[in-house]
């Protein structure tokens, strides 16, 4: 390499960093390590309207509608009417049971929801037994289902057999708790 092409390479990376290219990589060059700015902790501030009026309910995002009650009553008489319907057309007993499986799981859930509902509206030592009250009964349905899925020899057909009383347990458990709720719920 001649002095006239160093002189070159010099004048070259000297003019790249003074006119603000520094940030262009030159493979020959060691590469500057930039130092990381301060790490600055976000300002939160306290909003305040600008407006003093409520916004109109249409007009709030419906993030904010918070009133929704989810119903399982169209999914479950849905899916009822399509296990009536496999059952009629000789569907696979596979097929009946995964029907059978989102059935229950919609009981469930129905469960779930009416439960954690029901302890809002008692008072901390109430809600204790009630949760108490429902772990017995869990492990109760637990039996039930076990025993109805030991009755059938058949794979496919005991776990239908054990759908069935999962189902109705937990229907029963329902119709316990809509009791309870009337009892304890002032409309």
């Amino acid at each position: 390499m001649s002095a006239r092409s160093i002189s070159a390479t010099l004048l070259l990376i000297t003019g790249l960093s003074l006119s603000g290219c520094e940030s262009l990589p030159t493979p020959f060059a060691p590469q500057a390590v930039s130092p990381k700015p301060p790490r600055t902790e976000p300002v939160i501030t306290e909003s305040t309207p600008t407006d003093p009026k409520p916004l109109p309910p249409q007009a709030l995002p419906a993030a904010t509608d918070l009133n929704w009650e989810p119903s399982l009553e169209a999914p479950l008489a849905q899916l009822e009417a399509q296990l009536t319907r496999q059952q009629e057309d000789g569907s696979s007993q596979l097929a009946i049971n995964e029907t059978l499986s989102n059935i229950a799981y919609l009981y469930d859930a129905e469960l779930y929801l009416l439960f954690k509902d029901t302890l809002d509206y008692l008072p901390p030592r109430a809600q204790k037994h009630e949760v108490d009250v429902q772990n017995r009964w869990l492990d109760q349905r637990q039996q039930v289902m076990t025993q109805a899925f030991l009755v059938d020899q058949d794979g496919e057909i005991a776990r239908y057999t054990a759908g069935q009383a999962f189902i109705a347990e937990t229907r029963k458990r329902i119709e316990e708790l809509e009791d309870l709720r009337r009892l304890i719920v002032i409309e």
